[in-house]
């Protein structure tokens, strides 16, 4: 389990318009919220939040978080719940954490690391990774930060389930159902042959069409016109 420290400042304003200007002096708003605890509006310093950020990407991390309100710091753990990111710059505009407690047990998203290359791919096989995490629950300092999945072993035809995936001691997946598959490997599909266009041979004795004047009509002669006397 990886974990981290953080600081954030209890935010009092709150809305759009106070939200632009924290963006613009360099700090992301943000909230923490549990069950059965007050949500509470806070804000981080851009470059401690994005250090954080990119280590939390790899895997699940626990934050231990002190929210400064004043001249007072409450301390608590997080884990990290959801991130709103700029449409054009794809930078962070806002975060989610959930607080926790230590030892209470709760759910959490873990990620799944795809272990090793499939036999079957080497035989032209597909490798179709069903699912990129799962959500397990435990106690805040059991907390994984990756789960493995090898799949190395997997021929054309192959699956791995749920029941193949090993789980560390006082970490229990919510899904009940052991035969859920998670990856598996895939004769690729078929490429549609293209369309043959066949040549039409004329029957013998037949003229064939000219290509340059298609559906050209036989001319018949023309009538001598009669002089009247």
């Amino acid at each position: 389990m990886a974990m981290m420290e953080l600081t954030a400042d209890r935010r009092r304003n709150t809305g759009k318009e106070s939200n632009r200007k924290r963006r613009a002096e360099g700090k992301i708003p943000g909230v923490i919220y549990g069950k059965g605890l007050e949500t509470r509006s806070i804000e981080f310093q851009r470059k401690p939040l994005e250090k954080f950020l990119d280590t939390a990407r790899r895997g699940t991390v626990i934050v231990k978080m002190t929210v400064q309100d004043g001249a007072d710091g409450k301390e608590s753990f997080a884990v990290l719940k959801e991130t709103q990111t700029h449409p054009l710059t794809g930078r962070v505009t806002h975060v989610d954490f959930y607080e926790v407690a230590l030892g209470r047990k709760f759910r959490v998203e873990v990620p799944l690391r795809i272990k090793g290359k499939a036999v079957g791919i080497e035989m032209g096989g597909v490798l179709d990774v069903v699912t990129r995490s799962l959500e397990v629950e435990c106690t805040p300092d059991a907390v994984p930060e990756f789960l493995e999945l090898d799949v190395t072993s997997l021929g054309i035809g192959d699956s791995l389930h749920l029941a193949d995936v090993r789980f560390p001691e006082g970490v229990v997946p919510t899904e009940k159902d052991l035969r859920m598959t998670l990856a598996a490997v895939h004769t690729p599909k078929a490429e549609a042959a293209p369309a043959v266009v066949e040549e039409l041979v004329p029957e013998e004795g037949a003229e064939a069409a000219s290509v340059a004047e298609p559906g050209a009509k036989e001319e018949k002669p023309e009538k001598e016109s009669k002089k009247k006397e």
